[in-house]
């Protein structure tokens, strides 16, 4: 996931909604993967507080997934540093395949359902402590960081950092992908097991 983060931060035309935060506080002060820690491990205690005694003992790692998330996504910056597209179709295909990479990775994140990086956590603590619909309350959580990114964004920059088209494109395609990679995961399994 970190490794298509850094991609789409490459391909300058956004990144996905759970990054965009990161994004357009690095201008200020921090790297992105910095702040990505630091806002990975606030959505942490926001589930803490939002669940309180239900607060899974396991969720607690998460603490250390932010940590390990955010310092991947600059060791994959510094790697990926030689991605410098100019043509605007050569920065969608950086986008494509950022979101392709991201896409896999939340598919990989999500099949044992053992752990989530605090994005998903925070969205499955309001999803037990609302019965809200898991979806739904994703798009909603997405869109509101988005929305947040825009204005510190505002506030900080002047301008919007972290948050284009390929936003967008991220916050409806990422699931579309996710779902296939599952679908051919099941593909997968079925002829393993009853050959067709």
């Amino acid at each position: 996931m970190s490794l298509g983060i850094a991609v789409t931060l490459h391909g300058d035309l956004g990144t996905t909604p759970i990054s965009t935060t990161p994004a357009a506080l690095a201008a200020w002060q921090l790297t992105v993967g910095q702040w990505t820690v630091i806002f990975n491990a606030l959505l942490v205690v926001f589930q803490i507080i939002l669940l309180r005694r239900r607060f899974p003992l396991l969720g607690y790692l998460q603490f250390l997934v932010a940590f390990v998330f955010g310092t991947m996504c600059d060791v994959w910056l510094g790697v990926t540093d030689f991605l410098a597209p100019e043509a605007y179709w050569q920065k969608w295909v950086l986008i494509i395949v950022g979101n392709v990479l991201i896409s896999f990775g939340v598919f990989v994140e999500v099949l044992p359902g053992i752990l989530y990086v605090p994005g998903e956590g925070a969205v499955a603590a309001i999803v037990r402590a609302t019965d809200w619909n898991f979806g739904t309350v994703k798009q909603c959580f997405d869109w509101s960081l988005v929305g947040l990114a825009v204005v510190l964004s505002l506030i900080l920059n002047g301008e919007v950092v972290g948050a284009r088209e390929g936003t967008v494109f991220a916050a409806f395609t990422v699931g579309l992908m996710v779902r296939g990679f599952q679908r051919l995961d099941a593909e997968r399994l079925r002829k393993k097991h009853f050959g067709y």
